[in-house]
């Protein structure tokens, strides 16, 4: 059970509320994290014992077949790259940059597959990629 303390204004409801009512606005965890922090709630694992994305869950603000936000963030960049290297045929430190971000999406994909968060089946590639955006 939460108690509400000088450091921790706000009790179990409150906290939930304020998770729902920015969820509705498609805000993403990592800033509903640093709207909490403002108002006092440091964390919400400690505080409640669930993360922001498992409140989510819980109250079905989000679907659980839904990417990761950093996975989308990475994918995102790599699209804005692809698109990039279309018209600059010759630039090599875009192409690195590619190299590097889809790296970086492969190694989150083995995480989340382990973790269960995405399907086993699940695999980057550009033209999925530039779907998932649009």
């Amino acid at each position: 059970m939460v108690e509400k303390t000088k450091e921790n204004k706000f009790g179990k409801e409150e906290i939930y509320s304020k998770i729902e009512e920015m969820s509705k606005k498609a805000t993403p965890a990592a800033l509903i994290g640093l709207e909490l922090k403002k108002n006092n709630i440091k964390n919400t694992k400690k505080t409640i014992g669930k993360r922001i994305t498992q409140i989510q869950t819980e109250l079905k603000v989000i679907s659980s077949d839904k990417l990761p936000d950093d996975l989308m963030a990475l994918i995102k960049k790599a699209v804005t790259l692809l698109k990039h290297q279309d018209i600059n045929k010759k630039d090599t430190s875009a192409k690195r940059g590619y190299q590097l971000t889809v790296s970086k999406i492969n190694r989150l994909k083995k995480y989340y597959i382990k973790e269960g968060k995405i399907p086993q089946n699940w695999r980057y590639s550009k033209e999925t990629a530039k779907l998932l955006i649009k």
